[in-house]
């Protein structure tokens, strides 16, 4: 008579499991015997089981865990469990675990031959729906073929109108780029030629200036013995409302700041000049970190000298340049600067400019530190836009 299945039987009682396994035989079914989980895993690793029938209590390993990493080694092996102890816990766990069923000792034939048999019935049902499941998969996989041989002519026609389309999109997009980059560069003449307008109007009066101190300063010069003379036979006398003798000593510094301020109205202007001047779309040039900042100094120079009575400016020495377009690594310092001094609550607070290169990884870098109200956690998302 052909055997009813295999049966795997693991008690660390011997004569428990030697009349176990004859009783289970008698019902018709192969046994094979193990005292000991690690025992019962080596023939599972070996071959195939129906059924496995592990009492719970044993002393190297215990049956839920033995129970779990059979099921691991033989994914359709049924397990039912037993055990000497009515612990309702245990039964639970085991149920949970996927076993058929919990047979307390002593062992009730009937019962046992009832849960083999419900076994051997959960494998013969799971192995007719693989065998459903795999033919459903058949029959899916032929229908998705009918509908690929189908529709093959209609995804062609897709491909083709996907590809009209890519190539349109492609072309709006060359052209709303070449649009901006003319708007841009309209905008960049149309600065230039502001810049160079106001450029022109300041210089005049400025060259005016510059020209005619140094005269006016040898001037001076050359009346201070008259007016030393005068000072010293008559006594002390008005200038502007002021004594001579008071005077005397401020004109030099007068005329020494008329010059100062003409020479920075005149960086001022060259720098706003040049600035406008920049291609924006030549990222190739060598950008000089101290140079960029000196600019960008000369433009905020009024703003930083409200906003803070303790700017410090450090230049790295022997920078090397960096690739790049001048304007627009001008434009980010000037912004970080207006940020810097912006937040700044009192001219009290510091403001700490610096160029440099890190030794590690030779970046090159422009570092501004202040102690302004920082970023508000709302605006901390948007700050790389």
């Amino acid at each position: 008579m052909a055997s009813k299945g295999k049966i795997l039987i693991v008690d660390d009682e011997p004569m428990v499991l030697k009349l176990l396994s004859m009783q289970v035989e008698r019902l018709g079914y192969t046994t094979t015997s193990a005292v000991n989980g690690p025992d019962a895993l080596a023939l599972l690793e070996k071959s195939p089981f129906h059924l496995m029938v592990t009492d719970i209590i044993m002393p190297q390993m215990d049956g839920l865990a033995l129970m779990q990493q059979a099921v691991a080694i033989r994914p359709d092996l049924e397990c039912i469990v037993v055990s000497g102890q009515a612990d309702l816990a245990i039964a639970v766990e085991a149920m949970k675990m996927g076993a058929i069923n919990y047979i307390q000792k002593p062992i009730s034939m009937m019962e046992l031959e009832v849960s083999l048999a419900k076994g051997m019935e959960r494998l013969t049902l799971l192995k007719t729906l693989k065998k459903n499941q795999q033919e459903l998969r058949r029959h899916r996989d032929h229908l998705e073929q009918l509908v690929a041989k189908r529709t093959a002519e209609l995804a062609r026609i897709n491909k083709q109108l996907e590809a009209d389309i890519k190539a349109r999109k492609k072309a709006e997009k060359e052209a709303e780029q070449r649009r901006r980059q003319l708007i841009e560069a309209d905008k960049m003449v149309s600065l230039g030629i502001l810049v160079a307008g106001v450029a022109h109007e300041i210089n005049n009066p400025n060259n005016f200036i510059t020209m005619n101190a140094p005269i006016l300063h040898r001037a001076w010069e050359d009346f201070l013995p008259i007016l030393e003379e005068h000072y010293r036979t008559q006594g002390d006398f008005p200038v502007a409302g002021i004594p001579f003798s008071e005077m005397r000593e401020h004109i030099p510094e007068l005329f020494s700041g008329i010059l100062d301020g003409s020479e920075r109205i005149r960086k001022i202007v060259f720098n706003l000049r040049d600035y406008a001047r920049q291609g924006i779309s030549d990222m190739d040039q060598d950008v000089d970190l101290n140079t960029a900042l000196r600019a960008a100094l000369v433009l905020l120079a009024n703003p930083l000298k409200k906003a803070t009575d303790h700017l410090a400016i450090h230049y790295g020495e022997g920078l090397p340049p960096v690739r790049g377009n001048f304007q627009r690594t001008e434009q980010v310092i000037i912004n970080l600067l207006q940020n810097a001094y912006q937040s700044l609550a009192s001219p009290d607070q510091p403001l700490t400019v610096s160029t440099g290169q890190d030794p590690k990884t030779s970046t090159v870098f422009v570092e501004i530190a202040d102690q302004g109200c920082g970023i508000a956690p709302k605006n901390l998302k948007r700050i790389l836009d």
